[in-house]
């Protein structure tokens, strides 16, 4: 939920529950007030009866009007006070409508009587209908001005902080983005802003630091590398040696050989990932697809596998080495950790290349097989784990579009190409 649906709900049920507790308060109160003005009409009519009959020692007499009537009963008792509201019929308008009641009892010559004193409420509920309906137009009112208001306003106030999400959104951090975070006049924003800003400014220190360091780690370790291959390739021309120190000088070739692979291929992403390509070199994918198969076909024939290949002329403005470096991932992984008696298939259109091969390898996890140095659990060939992550940093960096899908026991990886 959106801070500001839970802050416009928030405030409008607040202000719903406030309107209506003041409301309701406001209606009681002055249903209590005109209720006691009522009263003090009633005693007002029970004293001029009082005094009338005390200074004339009689009854007076009463003209009713339509909203206050008299009415004299003689009893055998003196008649105890009591002030009611109650519902009566009401002959001058023919109709049934709230009274109050004021019951009391005096004395004349001797004689009691029961005095009673009826006053219409029917102005008061009126009046108290009418209060009621302008409260309830007023809230109504003053709660769709306040959401109308708070949507506008609080729309405007956090347009810059979107804006700050759709900038880190889009940042890349590899240079080819830029973070520019926009100013306001709202204090709290700013300090996200500049909050981000540093932070990214440090990440990108370190992302540049590390960067440089894979570099020329890579670099410097070429000469020791190149020694150590010369040197192994000394000793396994000593056939003496290598009689009694096969295995050891083997596993010593073997350890040089995939320091050398991996070497070869951090130099390769260091040099992807700082833009030292420039795609303006004509390739043809349906060639270099042909090329691969050829280079590999001792291993294809070796595992007996079943390749299909579907494929038409394709060209486009690319850089060779990286298409190469491309296909020969996507199509050697494909045969690598195929099994036995496999099959692959190659399909090659304008529109995407797809690599589709069986394996004895269930389903990758497609949050993590691009991912440097992954490598499935059962994998258990000597590869590097960099392989697919090359495969992704030259689709990212060309704007081609990566997927992999599992898909009739076989793993389907696709490169769409842009603007398809």
């Amino acid at each position: 939920m959106k801070m500001f649906t839970r802050y416009s709900r928030l405030n409008l049920g607040s202000s719903i529950i406030i309107f209506l507790v003041g409301c309701s308060a406001f209606y009681f109160v002055l249903d209590h007030v005109l209720t006691q003005e009522i009263n003090q009409v009633l005693n007002s009519e029970k004293e001029e009866i009082t005094h009338f009959v005390k200074t004339h020692n009689s009854l007076p007499e009463i003209t009713n009007t339509r909203d206050q009537q008299v009415y004299f009963s003689q009893a055998e008792l003196p008649v105890e006070q009591k002030l009611v509201s109650k519902k009566a019929w009401n002959q001058r308008q023919a109709k049934l409508e709230w009274i109050r009641e004021l019951v009391f009892g005096i004395e004349v010559n001797g004689l009691h009587y029961k005095v009673t004193v009826d006053k219409s409420q029917d102005q008061k509920n009126s009046f108290l209908n009418l209060i009621a309906l302008i409260a309830t137009g007023m809230i109504g009112l003053s709660l769709l001005t306040t959401l109308i208001i708070n949507r506008i306003v609080l729309n405007k106030l956090w347009q810059p902080f979107y804006q700050s999400i759709d900038q880190i959104s889009n940042y890349q951090l590899n240079g080819n983005g830029q973070l520019n975070l926009p100013k306001t006049n709202i204090t709290e924003f700013n300090l996200l802003n500049n909050c981000v800003d540093a932070m990214v400014t440090h990440v990108e220190q370190d992302f540049q630091a590390l960067k440089q360091f894979t570099g020329n780690a890579a670099h410097e370790m070429q000469t020791p590398l190149a020694v150590i291959a010369v040197n192994t390739e000394s000793l396994i021309q000593d056939e003496a040696l290598l009689e009694v120190h096969g295995s050891t000088i083997s596993s010593i070739e073997n350890a040089a050989k995939k320091l050398s692979r991996l070497n070869q291929s951090l130099l390769l992403l260091t040099k992807i990932e700082s833009d030292r390509f420039a795609l303006n070199e004509k390739v043809e994918w349906d060639v270099l697809v042909q090329q691969r198969l050829d280079e590999l076909q001792d291993l294809i024939v070796l595992k007996d596998l079943s390749i299909e290949l579907k494929t038409v002329p394709v060209s486009s403005t690319f850089h060779n080495q990286l298409a190469e470096i491309l296909i020969s991932n996507l199509v050697g992984n494909a045969i690598r950790y195929n099994k036995e008696r496999g099959r692959i298939v190659l399909q090659l259109d304008s529109s995407e290349l797809i690599i589709s091969n069986t394996s004895g390898l269930p389903a990758l996890d497609k949050t993590k097989i691009f991912d440097r140095f992954y490598r499935h659990p059962e994998t258990r060939e000597d590869g590097n784990g960099l392989g697919l992550s090359i495969v992704k940093q030259i689709c990212e960096m060309s704007g081609y579009a990566l997927d992999y899908q599992y898909a009739n026991s076989m793993h389907v990886f696709s490169v769409r190409f842009p603007g398809k």
